[in-house]
């Protein structure tokens, strides 16, 4: 799978992953799938690569994690907006805000949550943005966590941020980069029922064992290893750490069964072993 992000969202599923990919390719202009594989298909959508895994029942994507779509035209949010509010939960309604004239949040049948915006692609930079939500015990640690990620993150630029008027602690709204690929971060004080969580992870594409050293190694810092190159960094973002070599690996049906016995018993994943493995 070809790819120019370094940074690309997961989206997990319970077998209906398919399902999902045909949603998103009726709702968006330029979406397409761009790979298949056992348990997972590769999709590009406008823009911007994701994944969706097909998990099983464990996880599912919530609101702590959207996904902000800038909107050209009425005519584009309004077909969106009709395809995943069906069989889907309205977050906010599609109105006019100070922010935009035509805005709404909803969450589609699948559990993931989409914020659609009537605006200009140059006012983001790019059309999907992953947007991070900090509730309950992680309230008040959006801009801390804007400046972490900026930190590990070695090129990253701040474009702003917006404090809430009557708590000037917490984060309205902030807009960052990081390796130029933009992400968003908000603080809020309502009482939901949802975290961060695998239902939607972040994955780093890595082309050295010592990229995936040095991002493993600070992401677990004040944060939790998983298997299978998964970890939780110290907010409970979840991100999975991968060598861009497994894309071809598993791509090719005499090492994919190899390749996937090999790395299914790591937590830190090895590239130097997984490639071994499938030599022998």
């Amino acid at each position: 799978m070809n790819r120019k992000e370094k940074i690309t969202p997961c989206l997990w599923f319970n077998g209906n992953s398919e399902e999902a990919a045909n949603l998103y390719c009726s709702a968006f202009d330029d979406a397409k799938i761009t790979a298949r594989s056992p348990f997972v298909i590769g999709m590009n959508l406008s823009g911007q690569s994701i994944t969706l895994l097909d998990g099983g029942p464990k996880y599912q994507p919530n609101p702590s994690i959207s996904f902000f779509y800038i909107c050209e035209t009425e005519k584009e949010l309004d077909r969106i907006w009709n395809a995943f509010v069906k069989e889907g939960t309205v977050m906010m309604p599609v109105d006019s805000y100070h922010w935009s004239k035509k805005y709404g949040w909803v969450t589609d049948k699948f559990g993931v949550s989409w914020q659609l915006s009537l605006g200009k692609l140059e006012d983001v930079g790019q059309k999907l943005t992953p947007c991070l939500m900090f509730v309950g015990k992680q309230l008040g640690q959006a801009e801390e966590a804007l400046q972490y990620y900026s930190s590990v993150f070695k090129i990253s630029k701040t474009d702003g941020i917006l404090y809430n008027e009557k708590n000037k602690k917490l984060v309205q709204h902030a807009q960052f980069a990081l390796l130029g690929q933009k992400f968003m971060v908000m603080d809020s004080e309502d009482d939901h029922k949802f975290n961060f969580s695998e239902g939607v992870s972040l994955t780093i594409h890595c082309e050295t064992q010592e990229e995936i050293d040095y991002y493993w190694n600070t992401f677990t810092q004040g944060g939790q290893e998983s298997m299978c190159g998964w970890l939780k960094d110290k907010f409970g973002v979840s991100w999975q750490i991968i060598p861009t070599v497994l894309d071809t690996l598993m791509s090719d049906p005499e090492k994919a069964g190899k390749a996937a016995k090999a790395f299914l018993a790591m937590r830190k994943l090895d590239i130097e072993q997984i490639v071994q493995a499938t030599l022998v």
